[in-house]
């Protein structure tokens, strides 16, 4: 029989969660960092159960202090977000236990099932045939359908576990302009950002009150962190469906043209069935998409790509982020000139 490993990577008090309420009477095998924690600490937990026959895999999510210019959910609107979009077929991740507020462990802790899955972006990487890019884009263009059709009473953030956002709260995405401004007056003065960027975000931003205008009063459940790094996708019956979305901590309520601006940042980077598979799968979902539903997306996209530029993960998404600015900006300048 294997014997419990070491878990070095748990305090004293965390493992006494763990296996006293969390998981009561489990042995705990081994916990292992996951990649991709930017914002929270994420652990792969190896763990058999009282009474199991073998060894399941979790998923321990750690949350830290939010000190970004986002705000990010706390763990226990992040439970309830789970929740309601499992209630409406999202896949989801099956919350197992949380300390929402980290009276036991210290830290607000989630532990949710591991899913099984492929990231869609390996598999977009590994150039899917033009048949199964489509089916893959339909997938994922029907499971944002479903999160769009979780409504909340009101546009905004949520402050709690109701999912209730403050009538007179601020929209969590908001002023377009002044939020460019903001992130690059906290951006680093070394930092990757040139003046021609500068310039052209400024100028892509100003078109932020009308793309905002257009979508005012939606109170849709919005990922705002949509696309496939944060997918995972299975095969089932030979066919690609979508396994689980996860990483909830921005969602907020509004208006689904977030997520597609999102999914379709890098569109010109996957085969381009994908993105037709994407826009169909989201209309046969009953996704609403008005007239002018790419410039709008794109637009609202601008909040995301001005926090990655002025505060870029790394070297290469910082390239992949200034490309896409600037080929929006190419097209808003072309677009000037033809209404000239």
């Amino acid at each position: 029989m294997t014997r419990p490993a070491p878990v070095g990577l748990l305090d004293p008090a965390t493992h006494a969660w763990l296996t006293r309420h969390a998981l009561p009477g489990a042995s705990l095998y081994g916990v292992d960092p996951l990649p991709g924690g930017f914002t929270n600490d994420m652990s792969l937990l190896t763990a058999r159960p009282a009474g199991a026959r073998g060894a399941e895999r979790y998923v321990l999510r750690r949350y830290r202090r939010n000190s970004g210019r986002v705000p990010r959910n706390t763990c226990a609107v992040e439970v309830a977000v789970l929740g309601r979009a499992a209630a409406r077929t999202v896949p989801v991740t099956a919350v197992v236990a949380a300390d929402p507020h980290g009276r036991a462990t210290g830290r607000p802790t989630l532990l949710y099932r591991f899913m099984e899955g492929v990231p869609l972006s390996r598999v977009l990487a590994d150039g899917p045939a033009r048949g199964e890019a489509r089916d893959l884009g339909r997938s994922v263009g029907v499971v944002l359908a479903r999160i769009g059709r979780v409504r909340l009473p009101r546009p905004g953030a949520f402050g709690d576990s109701s999912l209730v956002p403050a009538p007179d709260g601020p929209a969590p995405l908001g002023d377009l302009p002044g939020f460019v401004d903001r992130c690059l007056a906290t951006a680093a003065a070394d930092g990757p950002l040139n003046g021609l960027d500068t310039a052209v975000l400024r100028a892509l931003a100003r078109r932020g009150p009308w793309a905002l205008a257009a979508v005012a009063g939606e109170r849709s459940l919005v990922h705002c962190d949509f696309n496939p790094k944060n997918l995972l996708v299975k095969r089932r019956a030979g066919r690609w469906e979508v396994a689980a979305v996860l990483d909830w901590e921005l969602a907020f309520s509004g208006s689904p043209l977030f997520d597609v601006g999102n999914m379709l940042r890098f569109a010109h980077e996957y085969p381009p069935a994908f993105a037709t598979g994407f826009i169909e799968g989201f209309r046969a979902g009953n996704g609403r998409l008005p007239g002018d539903w790419l410039r709008i997306s794109r637009t609202l996209d601008l909040f995301a790509i001005a926090d990655i530029l002025t505060a870029p993960p790394d070297p290469a998404y910082f390239a992949r982020t200034r490309a896409v600015l600037h080929r929006d900006g190419i097209r808003a300048r072309h677009a000037a000139a033809g209404r000239h």
